[in-house]
């Protein structure tokens, strides 16, 4: 059973949208298609690709909050720490630098 750290809290589409548009300023965006899709950039070179979900005020599935996570390089607590703002966008940009070489 997992503990309430190693968990992903409920978060709207909406809410999640807005905190990694606002915080993880993606290099590309691919906005064809249903969903837009966010490009990770350390030092000029990708290092990954994320969804962005729409701008519904409906609950995120808790895989797909998932999947946002590690397509992040997120732990969940660390993932709940991005949306609920403890987890800074230079933060966060440290730690990805840190796990991506």
């Amino acid at each position: 059973m997992l503990s309430e750290s190693d968990k992903i809290r409920s978060f709207t589409e909406k809410v999640i949208r807005a905190k990694l548009l606002s915080k993880l300023d993606p290099s590309k965006i691919n906005k064809d298609g249903k969903h837009w899709k966010a490009y990770l950039s350390l030092d000029g070179k990708i290092v990954g690709k994320y969804k962005i979900p729409n701008e519904h005020d409906r609950e995120m599935h808790h895989s797909k909050s998932q999947f946002i996570a590690q397509s992040l390089h997120l732990k969940a607590s660390e993932f709940n720490d991005l949306i609920e703002c403890p987890l800074t966008g230079v933060a966060y940009y440290k730690l990805l630098k840190a796990r991506v070489k």
